[in-house]
């Protein structure tokens, strides 16, 4: 049971990792292409970190508890 959930929360951490990098991206192109300024006077930095906060922050705790799962595991082996 542990090596499935190991599997997954590591698979669930390399997607919101794609989407952190696919999102810095699209917000990027997003804030310099965009001819109407629905971004106001808010600098791209607060997007960037907004976005870091929603899939960064998961994905580094997918990674570090599908670590210690795995560690667990092999301990026990």
């Amino acid at each position: 049971m542990k090596y499935t959930l190991e599997k997954i929360l590591f698979g669930i951490g390399i997607v919101l990792l794609i989407c952190f990098f696919g999102g810095l991206a699209y917000i990027r192109d997003d804030y310099y292409t965009n001819t109407i300024t629905s971004y106001a006077s808010t600098p791209l930095s607060v997007y960037n970190i907004i976005h870091g906060i929603i899939f960064l922050v998961p994905s580094i705790l997918c990674f570090i508890v599908s670590l210690v799962l795995r560690s667990k595991s092999k301990n026990k082996s």
